[in-house]
């Protein structure tokens, strides 16, 4: 009986903790936009497109636009920063934010650079999509 309440309660800690471990949509993006300006804009396009920041349908649209991109040799256009170039001293700033829904904006350079939109998936909070302005 020792050995289940054990188990039992040791369990219940831990389904705990990592429930307090979500990430808010600020910490999603957040998050994510500085792994990109430091690490990710280096990377191959494949790499990126495995972030588990990004949802599944997000990931996809990446995908067919870095295929296209290639196939028509073109480069240079980047769509995680909607520009060609991109600073590593970037803001995000919230527009809205609901249960399921949250949009921020990208600022570079002094200017607003893009919007990005995230959908809480499972309790998780997912970049959906980015649409320059």
């Amino acid at each position: 009986m020792r050995k289940f309440l054990l188990l039992f309660f040791t369990f219940s800690y831990f389904m705990v903790a990592s429930y307090g471990q979500t990430k808010t949509a600020s910490q999603t993006v957040q998050d994510f936009y500085k792994w990109y300006t430091t690490k990710g804009a280096m990377l191959e396009w494949r790499q990126v497109v495995k972030r588990p920041e990004l949802s599944p349908a997000f990931r996809k649209r990446l995908t067919v636009f870095y295929q296209k991109m290639e196939k028509d040799n073109e480069g240079g256009y980047d769509p995680i920063v909607q520009a060609q170039d991109f600073d590593d001293q970037f803001k995000l700033k919230p527009i809205s934010t609901t249960a399921s829904k949250a949009t921020f904006e990208l600022w570079m350079f002094g200017g607003k650079a893009a919007t990005v939109q995230l959908n809480n998936v499972a309790n998780q909070w997912l970049i959906d999509d980015i649409k320059g302005v």
